[in-house]
């Protein structure tokens, strides 16, 4: 099993087996034998292997666990006591860009937490799903897709996004899952991400209560992560445009 999921990343990386050994400073043929299953691989040298590929911390530790390993990364839920430090310094962050949106997502885009002003920039609730997720709310008929007034620029700004995701996760991982959900929503095919020639950065035209605003993102991460949340989350930071 973990031959198939490494010659897998190998693949979506684009790298052959001498690209994958002299990366992870180990021979072809070692790496070959790896894969086939003619050899099993040490937990020092599935990490060696799974840094090589650049594979996220979960995927790692999913890695590890298909070579017969206990993993090595800690998962931790948001509302954790692992995760005080973070979680407290995302809401300095939040509260500190006030009185602008600010909202903490994970690799899925789930919104884990938001400031006021995100939560207005969504609406009144109605309609609003209690679980967030940004990509359910742009794709989705609803309040939301139907207030984004250059909709196309945005769903193919973020399909891009989702596409990075995917290249760097996996099509199985969370945001592959999201992506294919979000791709059978209407106006979904042949989206590409095309700003509007002159511009530098792309801007989010949005309509609230018959008030046009117009924003461009600013996205951060934490430096370091050990912890497979804490690699995943980014805090998106709205700009008036």
């Amino acid at each position: 099993m973990v031959g198939a999921m490494l010659r897998e990343w190998r693949s979506l990386r684009g790298m052959s087996q001498l690209d994958l050994a002299l990366s992870a400073d180990v021979s072809g043929r070692h790496v070959s034998f790896l894969e086939s299953g003619r050899a099993r691989p040490s937990a020092e040298m599935v990490l060696r292997l799974a840094e090589a590929l650049a594979m996220p911390l979960r995927e790692r530790n999913g890695l590890l666990v298909a070579a017969g390993f206990a993993p090595q990364f800690g998962d931790s839920d948001w509302n954790s006591p692992q995760m005080t430090e973070i979680r407290r310094a995302a809401g300095m962050i939040l509260a500190g860009h006030a009185p602008y949106p600010a909202m903490v997502l994970d690799a899925a885009l789930n919104v884990l937490e938001a400031n006021a002003a995100a939560m207005a920039l969504l609406g009144d609730g109605t309609g609003v799903p209690e679980q967030l997720n940004l990509v359910d709310l742009v794709f989705i008929a609803g309040p939301v897709r139907a207030a984004i007034g250059n909709w196309d620029e945005i769903a193919g700004y973020l399909m891009h996004r989702m596409r990075e995701g995917v290249r760097m996760r996996g099509p199985q991982s969370a945001i592959g899952v999201v992506m294919r959900r979000a791709l059978r929503q209407p106006g979904a095919d042949g989206l590409t991400a095309r700003p509007k020639s002159g511009t530098v950065l792309l801007p989010l035209v949005f309509n609230n209560g018959g008030e046009e605003t117009r924003w461009f993102t600013t996205v951060t991460s934490f430096g370091a992560p050990q912890d497979v949340l804490a690699e995943e989350i980014t805090i998106e930071q709205f700009h008036p445009a």
